[in-house]
């Protein structure tokens, strides 16, 4: 857009910005590094075509990311040095008009730099609206759903560069997706092994870097998940916006 067109967006009621945060880490050896801001972008475009008074920044392609430390590829921030990010982004959005922030985050090591940016948002820009999306460290219901209808186990969808992920990916960016070098990953349980993954980072979990099993992984799902995300993502705002 150019910022005549920005002007006018606004000045028509489009006053929400939706912020996507994605990542550069290891995605096992099938996904680029780059994955989870292709998907970020790819949600936030979805959601402003459910919330439609809305504009779609870009999205930031740096994250938390130390727990993928020892993989090559690897850039990343630290939380509070992300969380300072986001709110110099949004001292300059304010600006020009906007009044609501979505920050949507499509990498779980976000969560921490979310929190801090929330209280400074808050502290700072009081007059702003925030939302953040939460739960980032496990498989959304939604996206389970879509996977117990075709048979997919919760295991399978994983948490890092598993069927999930490897689904969406080939639906938007399948000249990306190296199907050939697919292999299972951790596929145990994807809760219980949260902590040591906080403890020690995904190599000593996982040698390749996955968490699920990638083999499984189609297109038209990876389209549903994507869609399926994006409902409850919208549901969520709306019902933030009504206080409920």
């Amino acid at each position: 857009m150019t910022w005549p067109e920005v002007a006018e967006a606004v000045a028509d009621g489009a006053t929400t910005v939706i912020l996507p945060l994605g990542a550069t880490e290891q995605h096992g050896p099938h996904l680029p590094l780059g994955t989870d801001t292709i998907r970020a972008a790819a949600l936030a475009d979805r959601l402003a075509e459910r919330l439609p008074d809305s504009l779609v920044a870009p999205a930031l392609p740096f994250g938390c990311s130390d727990e993928h430390s020892g993989f090559p590829g690897l850039l990343g921030l630290d939380a509070e040095t992300l969380a300072r990010v986001i709110l110099d982004l949004a001292r300059r959005l304010a600006g020009w008009g906007a009044r609501r922030l979505v920050l949507l985050s499509a990498h779980g090591g976000n969560g921490e730099a979310l929190d801090i940016a929330l209280a400074l948002l808050r502290k700072e820009l009081p007059d702003i609206g925030v939302w953040a999306n939460d739960n980032l460290e496990t498989i959304a219901p939604a996206l389970l759903e879509v996977a117990r209808r075709d048979g997919i186990s919760a295991n399978a969808v994983g948490l890092h560069a598993g069927e999930g992920e490897t689904s969406e990916m080939l639906h938007l960016r399948p000249e990306l997706v190296s199907m050939h070098r697919c292999m299972p990953g951790f596929t145990g349980d994807m809760e219980d092994v949260l902590d040591r993954l906080r403890a020690s980072g995904l190599k000593p979990v996982t040698a390749s870097g996955v968490l699920g099993d990638p083999t499984h992984a189609t297109a038209g799902r990876g389209s549903r998940y994507l869609n399926a995300l994006a409902d409850d993502l919208a549901a969520a705002l709306r019902g933030d916006a009504d206080g409920s």
